[in-house]
């Protein structure tokens, strides 16, 4: 029996091994430019930025061994996670490499600034960047985008896919988020301070009655108009928060 549990204990081990594939750099400011087709970005304390694949070495080709992925856009796998990773002093640029889908995890100091960008790639998934005090900027054609924990400031822009997000109590400005034709779904300390502007062309504006908008309210005129464009303040104003969906709807509400 005590052998047993020994022998379990070392495959556990390798097991556990096998799946750590990491690659960091040194880096606890400065830019990071983020092209993938999916990611997760997680905010934490450290100095260090570090890359995380899911996967594990089963999953991996066999005839790879000893190879590199290159691609036609010029691009090294120079980690072993299917990504290229280019330090450029001030600005780290990270690519897909691999053709094949990717499970990648970064894990972000709070004082990098950290731009993701996926255009022109129809199976893209989604975007999740969770528990950063970081500014964001996001801008994609097709993925979905979920924020979970954030504090801004954040530019986000989404051509097909919806925009959820959870901002934490601390929220710093500007925020501005905007899907095109999906929805936007944002959550907020009700004790939230804000600027709001909120559009949404064709579709409609859902609000939390806990928020108290303070609605400006047009000037008159002889026509009356239903257009879904709201400008108020929260909480007496402050943080400069826009939220657009054009052709979907926006739901603004609390945090639990």
């Amino acid at each position: 029996m005590k052998k047993f549990l020994i022998i379990a204990f070392f495959s556990l081990s390798a097991i556990s091994i096998a799946r750590a594939q990491e690659y960091k750099i040194n880096k606890s400011s400065g830019k990071l430019n983020i092209n993938l087709s999916s990611v997760t970005v997680e905010g934490y304390s450290g100095n260090e930025i570090i890359f995380k694949s899911g996967k594990d070495e089963s999953e991996q080709d066999p005839r790879a061994k000893g190879l590199r992925a290159i691609n036609g856009s010029g691009y090294t796998d120079n980690t072993g996670l299917g990504i290229s990773v280019v330090d450029n002093g001030t600005t780290t640029e990270v690519n897909q490499v691999a053709s094949s889908s990717l499970d990648i995890k970064i894990m972000v100091p709070k004082g990098v600034i950290i731009s993701f960008a996926c255009h022109r790639v129809s199976n893209a998934g989604t975007v999740y960047f969770k528990n950063m005090e970081n500014e964001i900027e996001i801008s994609t054609d097709y993925n979905g985008i979920k924020l979970e924990n954030i504090s801004g400031p954040a530019t986000v822009r989404a051509l097909y896919g919806s925009v959820d997000a959870t901002f934490s109590d601390n929220i710093k400005g500007p925020i501005s988020i905007a899907s095109i034709y999906s929805a936007v779904d944002v959550a907020i300390p009700q004790t939230t301070k804000a600027n709001v502007k909120l559009s949404a062309s064709h579709g409609e504006i859902l609000a939390a009655a806990s928020l108290k908008i303070e609605m400006e309210k047009k000037p008159g005129n002889d026509m009356i108009s239903y257009s879904n464009n709201v400008t108020g303040k929260l909480n007496g104003g402050g943080t400069e928060f826009s939220l657009t969906a054009e052709y979907g709807k926006i739901y603004l509400r609390t945090t639990k």
